[in-house]
């Protein structure tokens, strides 16, 4: 029974295949947390520049083809077209003259992605009243390092919120 032999062995072959312990595969040497969040702050300042320059596309630029930027009123923007297009929106209503955003924090999240926290504030002049304006807030992005080893936002929100104040000195306490 030749056919009995073959099903026989088949089935023993493919018994000892699926209980086969699977082939490692090499894993990405762990991210150095303080090299992450220079390579994001970097990018960040990125951003700046293109928000001070009044250039909606070398924003959009920065994020993925897929990303999205949610708005804190309104509909989200999705793809970097959307995004491009809703910050020169923005950016034809003021002649920003300040931008700052700092990464608090940068968590890992696999090899290829970072999820960052951080505050922002800008200063400029409206292009309408030419009266100041300035706003400051805090946001949360997640960042997806791409096929060509370049960190691009993939998600982004933002609030405004007061500018944070500078830490003051603890008042000495009084024993009594």
């Amino acid at each position: 029974m030749p056919s009995r032999r073959w099903l026989r062995s088949l089935t023993i072959l493919l018994t000892a295949a699926a209980c086969a312990t699977p082939a490692k595969t090499a894993e990405a040497p762990p991210m150095d947390p303080a090299a992450l969040k220079d390579a994001i702050q970097a990018r960040e300042k990125e951003w700046s520049a293109a928000f001070l320059a009044g250039n909606g596309t070398a924003i959009g630029n920065l994020y993925t083809e897929d990303a999205q930027s949610i708005q804190p009123v309104g509909d989200s923007w999705s793809g970097r077209a959307a995004i491009a297009k809703g910050e020169q929106a923005t950016l034809d209503t003021v002649a920003v003259t300040a931008r700052e955003d700092i990464a608090e924090e940068v968590i890992p999240a696999g090899a290829d992605h970072a999820i960052e926290v951080g505050h922002y504030s800008y200063q400029g002049t409206s292009k309408a009243t030419k009266k100041p304006v300035s706003s400051s807030g805090r946001y949360m992005v997640l960042w997806r390092k791409d096929t060509d080893g370049v960190w691009r936002l993939q998600r982004d929100i933002g609030t405004e919120a007061p500018a944070k104040a500078p830490m003051a000195a603890a008042a000495p306490t009084k024993k009594g």
